[in-house]
């Protein structure tokens, strides 16, 4: 399984940065919708050369606990 790296950068005036690697294709937009479920919606994107890769299935998890 590919290694998948998030790079999380928040700025002094509270706005979030979030580097996704690791993922080929369009795979790396579920990984930000899960982001997004945290942080709040995405106000700019900038895509990288994997994400024009072919797409690879990607299944993900998440755990809420209160």
């Amino acid at each position: 399984m590919p290694q998948r790296e998030f790079d999380i950068t928040i700025s002094p005036d509270g706005s979030v940065e979030v580097h996704v690697q690791g993922y080929k294709g369009k795979g790396c937009l579920e990984a930000i919708k899960m982001f997004e479920e945290i942080i709040g919606p995405t106000k700019e994107r900038r895509e990288t050369s994997e994400f024009y890769e072919p797409d690879e299935q990607v299944r993900y998890q998440i755990d809420q606990h209160h």
